[in-house]
């Protein structure tokens, strides 16, 4: 009988707490969080219970991927019309969310530099899933010191190397009256070049094998998440 009375004490007393915990989790954190986004003068999607803009986002990826792509260098209707929908509804500082997470959207140069930059370690990284540690541990993963000793060290290889990939192009449009550069391609080969020059003392093309390996395990380790 004791057992009886102290088990249901337990779970009158357990039970309430358990529903304020997720009634704050589900909903009025994500709602305060909305009301000081606000206060700040940031507009955005309201808050939706649970699923946040999770369906907006499938509906809007699916109709851009319906239609054919157009020929066109206009592909960010395509590649992200959400994102897109969101700035142009609520300007170039905007938020939406994540499930239950608010999500910043910053299309302003000077703020994208200045997160990127991160100097006093203001903006913190999300958490990030361990096995994506294992093939890649560095500026996009580290923080607070280690990030800002890892910075110093590569910021004058960049700049050497950014230098070096303009003149290329440069070189390229001066042979003919136009010319198209996958800038993609060229931004990685710049990144490789300047984490081979800094950590190494070589170039990319000493080291390519390894970046073509290392770009083999990061896809395997995506793949097996």
């Amino acid at each position: 009988m004791d057992y009886f009375v102290l088990a249901t004490t337990s779970l009158v007393v357990i039970l309430p707490y358990g529903v304020s915990r997720l009634s704050y989790s589900i909903w009025l954190k994500p709602k305060w969080q909305e009301r000081l986004l606000k206060h700040q003068g940031i507009r955005g999607r309201p808050y939706k219970l649970l699923v946040g803009d999770t369906k907006e986002f499938i509906k809007q990826i699916s109709e851009a991927w319906s239609k054919p792509i157009n020929l066109t260098h206009q592909i960010v209707p395509r590649v992200d019309p959400f994102t897109l929908d969101n700035v142009q509804k609520y300007g170039e500082i905007s938020f939406c969310w994540t499930g239950t997470r608010p999500r910043l959207i910053i299309k302003d140069p000077e703020l994208m530099k200045e997160v990127l930059a991160n100097k006093q370690g203001h903006f913190q990284k999300p958490p990030v899933n361990p096995l994506i540690l294992i093939p890649s541990r560095g500026l996009i993963t580290l923080e607070g010191e280690q990030w800002s000793k890892c910075r110093r060290m590569i910021n004058p290889a960049f700049h050497l190397e950014k230098l070096k990939m303009i003149e290329q192009w440069k070189e390229k449009a001066s042979l003919q009256s136009s010319c198209e550069i996958d800038v993609w391609q060229e931004l990685q080969k710049l990144t490789a070049d300047a984490i081979s020059r800094t950590t190494f003392g070589s170039s990319y093309e000493e080291g390519k094998k390894i970046f073509e390996l290392q770009k083999k395990l990061l896809t395997l380790t995506l793949e097996a998440m």
